[in-house]
């Protein structure tokens, strides 16, 4: 290997060694300014708990004249991980600043724990804003790469090291993040994850063991490879705390360890260790291996709890590479002899407080949560699927470089346990990929025939911000920027407000750093304000502790863990204010028990967040994502019992999600036919409606049934958790069959229904009875709901199925009403229902087809949303053909993001919506303010809602102020041909009557000389003696026509001319019947004007009838005659380029537009 290659793979694949890293930065970056490698600055100030020290090690300029520096940091032992990320950030930003420096390169390590550190790129945000602390809150993005002994560098390695050897280029600051950057990580990995996916599947279809089982207990392949693979990444991720593998019994013990082991139960101990453990020499006493392994398991068990074995934490870091190679080396089968008894009676069993596993002679954690019970409980134990060894590890045949088994490839990567979020990225495998994973493992058929489309992170973080921002603003009347700023920018805020500033001396001299009350704080005083007597932190808490948030189409768990995340960041925030008056005691005690990340995580995964998806894998990988982001925060302590509050020596067990994350179709809330809605009083649901005999008893079952969901959350014990299930599902059943009681044929196929992965239904009152007991309904319900026609007749693979009996509820039952319109749509079904279980005043977040804009399918769903509910904000994406500036690759489709409220709006009441020009809000796009009067101004009969700037939303309106509507002079017809229905009566030969084709119409002229297609005649004499419809009199006059499709992005959407009598039209065309008004009107439509107004309107490239009725048109009879004159001209000669501009000034002129408004329109024209 060359000298570079020895430099850069020694400092990346070792421990951290200052000198060696300054040898790293000096070949790294050419030209690097040495400052003081060598000057260890010590941290006194509000970072101390966090960071020990720094060295500046140097500053470098890149070729862009950036100024990037250079900095090692010494990080204290024990943090919370989440706390540890946003301190370590946010410590360098002032020496950023200070410096005068675009960026900087750090290398971030803890003197105790050499072997892992981190090397971050940390750039300052410039295009950060925030209102009235703008000058002084400018946040840093942090990238970052794990590296140090044992762990996979080949990413590092790969992005970095072109860097590192070419010394003629000195890379600027955006080459060095994109060096940095994640995403290429992500792709790669989930591309070989689904290529490892597809070809399990396809060897279980080839199992004809596999196969049977799969029958007899109604599973497919599919979900079997899905679950194992998620297995075994939530493994990898779990090896990273150490927890795997842990050495139980010691190889040597101290003469005290010892006797504390030989005295510890009696005679079996002292046989037991006596014989196992050999004295030596220097006194202490060392395992005989040959006794040990001739231990019966009973007995091995015996030992393990009485010796003192490596704490938890100390497991190897590869546990499951070492499993496998013990495998190979004693010729068994990894999945059947290995990973099948891991799963079941090593993660999936409680054994304990010491958790000794005989089959590995290790530690092994007792996870509980459901991810490590067999699928369908499956007969394990009794059948052997034989999965090859190779397609886990083909290492043996392909070399270490060219191996593809699936630890071969996941033992490329580093994984980590932080979902990414906008100012931290670590450049690694995150829980996030599983969701992306989850997309790709649907191929475009069953992707379409879902409607699933992955949101990106930026999009599921802002909107999950925006709704606990509604939510805090509604429920504490605190105004809109104070929550903004809390909820946006609150660990900013946090980390200025509770800085010690105040310089108090004691008696003897000695001085010291205080609170200074009488500072102004960057947190709104609306919240906390020492001067005011102001202090609402508590109330803010307490919301956020509660709040009630459903994802009705889970997908992979995007918006849940969003969500939890949201959360729990900001009540850490409000952590640190509530402590600033607290002594050092009172500090510990609060956040040990009442503020760890973990526990805070935990409640608020059972009190705030629910969600159901139709798909098992959805639900599967959704709570996979929020057990992993709870064990990220599980700390370990070998001190429990000395001391420190709430500390604990072994994993804690997962939650039971369950009762949280349900499989079903949310839609639903009966079943075949029958309506299975629960009306109970405790439920406050009842709607004074007359109670049933049976009424008493659902109150009481409700009552139980609530107990049991918040008993079986925690519950520890396998047994007891599927007696508490049995008991919650015994309770669903008494009630549903209760309504459906008499029927015998149904009540066998709801029994039948009960062995289905996937419910058929959704009672969200009985399933979630605590939330609407306690809340009335969710407060918030966010999310990504599925897009799709249903039932489609042509594309029947891209349309989603619905049975007979759903179809029958989507448009019969009263929660759907507002979807109808044309075919259905799911999105609008899920928008119904989403209203359907809020809470009053509840808020709801959700992105979607754009259509709910501006199509006429959807304005039922726009009335409703507008009379009944109110809008807080639409954000638009229009439909792009770049698909790098697609909110979703994979679908080009025009979307926007819709939050509202369940609550009636003022008619004046504004809402802004904003256009945004790439694949994440644009903060600095211009939002139009809007309000459900002007919608009614500019379309009363569908209420499409423009997409506009302010701008040009303000030309819109005084467009349709005093305006009629084209409908009320002319309705806007399809020609009466049919080219399809009415094939008999067209012909090629001219001696038949003329027909106009849409490509034959074009502004101000009729051709017949296009570009595809044939000109065409019809037989008239037989149509008219066929066709008695008033229609197909209309030939006799002149009409207006015009084009029936144009282009979207083409500068005149309505193109324009005027028929001869006696001419007809194909269906490709469109026309009105204004009589002595065909030139006036021709004119004012042909003009710049209205062809802005309809191209501003519309969504598609249909010249829709509906949309020319609506176009606003003024009769201004001074002006007629001129109108008609230009006209005239126009259509003597079509390029009379003079008269089309006094045409068009003219119609500016009746509309009112000032020049202003004149020149914002004519940009189109350009």
């Amino acid at each position: 290997m060359s000298r570079k290659t020895d430099i850069f793979e020694a400092v990346l694949t070792n421990p951290y060694n200052h000198n060696s890293f300054v040898d790293f930065v000096r070949e790294f970056l050419n030209d690097m300014d040495i400052v003081a490698p060598t000057q260890y600055k010590k941290v006194y100030n509000n970072f101390s708990y966090y960071v020990d020290g720094y060295f500046h090690i140097g500053n470098y300029q890149g070729d862009n004249g950036e100024k990037i520096a250079i900095f090692s940091v010494a990080l204290k032992k024990g943090d919370s991980v989440e706390r540890s990320r946003t301190m370590q950030r946010n410590f360098i930003k002032p020496l950023i600043e200070a410096g005068n420096c675009a960026g900087a390169l750090v290398a971030f390590y803890t003197p105790e724990e050499p072997d892992k550190w981190r090397l971050s790129f940390i750039r300052l945000d410039y295009e950060f804003s925030k209102g009235k602390v703008t000058e002084k809150l400018t946040p840093a993005k942090r990238y970052s790469y794990l590296v140090g002994k044992g762990e996979p560098c080949n990413t590092a390695k790969q992005r970095l090291f072109p860097i590192f050897q070419d010394d003629t280029n000195n890379p600027g600051i955006d080459e060095l993040e994109e060096a940095f950057s994640v995403e290429k990580v992500t792709n790669e990995f989930f591309q070989l994850y689904c290529e490892k996916y597809h070809e399990l599947r396809e060897y279980l279809e080839s199992n004809e063991d596999f196969m049977q089982e799969a029958q007899i207990r109604n599973f497919t392949s599919e979900q079997f490879a899905k679950k194992l693979l998620g297995q075994i990444v939530f493994l990898y991720f779990i090896q990273k705390k150490g927890w795997l593998g842990v050495d139980a019994i010691p190889v040597t013990m101290t003469e005290k360890e010892y006797k504390r082991a030989f005295f510890a139960r009696g005679q079996k101990s002292r046989d037991i260790v006596g014989s196992m453990y050999a004295p030596q020499e220097d006194g202490s006493y060392k395992v005989v291996f040959e006794k040990l392994r001739a231990l019966s398991n009973e007995d091995e068990d015996f030992l393990a709890g009485i010796v003192k074995g490596k704490p938890w934490g100390t497991g190897p870091k590869d546990f499951m590479r070492k499993m496998f190679d013990g495998c190979v080396d004693a010729g068994k089968n990894y999945f059947d002899d290995y990973l099948e008894p891991l799963f079941y009676t090593g993660l999936n069993l409680n054994r304990g407080e010491n958790g000794y596993y005989p089959p590995l002679h290790r530690r092994i954690p007792f996870l509980n949560g459901g991810l490590f019970e067999q699928l369908d409980n499956y007969e394990w134990e009794n059948n052997n699927f034989n999965i090859p060894n190779s397609l886990f590890s083909n290492v043996d045949v392909k070399g270490k470089r060219e191996a593809d088994g699936i630890l071969d490839i996941f033992d490329r990567y580093n994984f980590t346990m932080n979902e990414d979020e906008p100012m931290e990225r670590e450049v690694a495998i995150d829980p996030e990929m599983l969701g992306k994973v989850f997309e790709n493992l649907l191929d475009v058929k069953d992707r379409k025939s879902k409607g699933a489309f992955y949101t990106p992170r930026e999009i599921v973080h802002y909107m999950c911000q925006e709704t606990l921002i509604n939510h805090l603003v509604t429920k504490t009347g605190i105004s809109e920027n104070a929550i903004r700023d809390f909820i946006l920018y609150g660990e900013y805020l946090r980390d200025e407000d509770t800085a010690k500033t105040l310089k108090v001396t004691d008696a003897s001299g000695k001085s010291h750093y205080e609170f200074d009350k009488n500072k102004d704080l960057l947190i709104s005083e609306e919240i906390l304000s020492y001067k005011k007597g102001v202090n609402r932190l508590k109330e803010i808490d307490d919301l956020l502790a509660n709040v009630k948030v459903a994802d009705l189409a889970v997908g992979s768990g995007a918006f849940p863990l969003g969500m939890l995340n949201e959360i729990v960041r900001a009540r850490q925030v409000l952590t640190e204010y509530m402590a600033i008056e607290m002594n050092g005691f009172q500090k510990k005690t609060f956040y040990a028990y009442e503020r760890k990340s973990y526990d805070l995580k935990v409640n608020t995964i059972k009190n705030c967040i629910f969600a159901c998806d139709i798909e098992p894998s959805a639900v599967d990988i959704a709570k996979l994502r929020l057990w992993l982001s709870i064990v990220i925060d599980d700390e370990i302590s070998d001190n429990a019992g000395n001391g420190e509050f709430d500390a604990h020596t072994k994993p804690r067990q997962l939650p039971n999600l369950d009762c949280n994350i349900i499989c079903g179709n949310s839609l639903m809330d009966e079943f075949k036919g029958i309506k299975l809605i629960t009306k109970s009083n405790i439920l406050g649901n009842d709607n004074g409606v007359q109670q049933s005999i049976f009424q008493p008893g659902v109150d009481s079952l409700i009552s139980h049934l609530i107990e049991l969901q918040d008993k079986l959350f925690f519950t520890k014990e396998h047994s007891d958790k599927e007696e508490i299930k049995k008991e919650i599902q015994k309770i669903y059943n008494e009630i549903i069959l209760e309504q459906i009681k008499g029927n015998n044929e149904l009540e066998n196929c709801y029994i039948e229904s009960l062995d289905k992965n996937s419910k058929p239904f959704i009672l969200w009152q009985l399933y979630f009875p605590k939330v609407f007991k306690e809340n009335g309904g969710f407060d918030a319900v966010i999310g990504n709901p599925p897009y799709g026609l249903l039932n489609k007749k042509q594309n029947q693979n891209e349309s989603i199925k619905a049975n007979e009996f759903e179809l029958k509820c989507y448009k019969e039952s009263d929660i759907y009403k507002p979807a109808k319109g044309g075919m259905i749509n799911i999105f609008r079904l899920f928008i119904c229902k989403s209203y359907d279980i809020l809470r009053k005043d509840g808020h709801l977040s959700l992105i979607f087809p754009m259509a709910f804009m501006c199509d006429l399918s959807a304005a039922k769903l726009r009335k409703f949303v507008l009379n009944k509910n109110k809008i807080d904000y639409l954000e638009a994406f229009p439909e792009r053909d770049n698909e790098n500036k697609r909110v979703f690759k994979s679908a080009k489709m025009s979307v926007c993001i819709l939050g509202s409220s369940k609550t009636l709006a003022k008619e004046d009441e504004q809402f802004p919506m904003r256009i945004s020009t790439d694949r994440f809000v644009d903060l600095k796009s211009q939002k139009t303010m809007m309000s459900r009067k002007d919608i009614e101004t500019i379309d009363s009969e569908s209420l499409t809602i423009p997409l506009m700037t302010p701008d040009e939303y303000s030309i819109l309106l005084k467009i349709c102020e005093g305006s009629s509507r084209m409908s009320e002079y002319s309705k806007c017809y399809t020609g009466e041909i049919d080219l399809s229905l009415n094939k008999k009566y067209i012909h090629l030969e001219d001696t038949y009557a003329r027909m106009l084709r849409g490509a034959q119409v074009q502004k101000f002229y009729t051709t017949d000389n296009i570009s595809q297609g044939d000109i065409l005649f019809l037989d008239s004499e037989l149509y008219l003696k066929e066709n008695k419809t008033p229609r197909s009199q209309h030939h006799l006059q002149s009409r207006i026509v015009m084009q029936g499709i144009t282009g979207v992005n083409e500068k005149y959407r309505l193109k324009m001319s005027i028929s001869k009598e006696g001419e007809y039209c194909a269906n490709s065309v469109n026309y009105l019947m204004c009589g002595n008004y065909n030139l006036y009107f021709l004119g004012l439509l042909n003009s710049h004007l209205l062809n802005w107004y309809f191209a501003k309107l519309s969504t598609n490239s249909n010249v829709n009838g509906y949309e020319v009725d609506n176009i606003p048109v003024r009769i201004d009879e001074d002006n007629r005659k001129r109108i008609e004159e230009f006209v005239n001209k126009m259509l003597d000669n079509p390029n009379d380029y003079q008269s089309e501009d006094e045409l068009n000034a003219l119609v500016y002129d009746i509309y009112g537009l000032s020049a202003r408004e004149r020149e914002i329109v004519e940009q189109r024209y350009l």
